[in-house]
């Protein structure tokens, strides 16, 4: 028979799935935000995060199991329901890390150029994992040298 959590023990994986799962979710919509409205306003500049996308599935697998801390907290065990749920949402949220990030790698710079952007390599941030790296398009070769120069001068390159 299992054994039932302890109230304290519930809270505390609320507040660590919680405090994780958020941001996470914050991060992926602030991304997708600056990136609808960079092709709404046509600015001369355009950063496209893709380490912010894996933030979506990420904030998914989080928050079904802090909702599963919930119903802990509250009924003391999960039903088969709720436990069916949280797996569908944890395998959803596994399907969208390593899927989205990929698909839109491909979607997105093409929408990008086809606006008469072209990417400026040297002025992206180096990740140390590529997978996080931050991909910016300048609208000419002037801004893209522009934004070369001023990261080179503050010391960011």
């Amino acid at each position: 028979m299992k054994e039932e959590i302890t109230i304290p023990k519930a809270l505390l994986g609320m507040i660590l799935f919680g405090s994780v799962g958020t941001p996470c979710l914050i991060l992926f919509c602030l991304s997708i935000y600056n990136l609808v409205d960079d092709f709404m306003s046509s600015p001369a500049i355009i950063e496209y995060e893709r380490g912010a996308l894996y933030g979506l599935g990420a904030g998914i697998v989080l928050l079904s199991v802090f909702s599963g801390f919930i119903v802990l907290l509250l009924y003391r065990k999960i039903s088969p329901k709720a436990e069916s749920r949280m797996s569908k949402g944890m395998a959803l949220g596994l399907i969208l890390i390593f899927t989205l990030p990929i698909v839109s790698g491909f979607i997105l710079p093409s929408f990008i150029e086809a606006k008469g952007y072209q990417r400026c390599d040297k002025a992206e941030r180096r990740a140390s994992w590529p997978i996080y790296r931050t991909h910016i398009y300048t609208d000419n070769r002037q801004a893209c040298e522009r934004l070369i120069e001023e990261k080179q001068q503050a010391g960011r390159y």
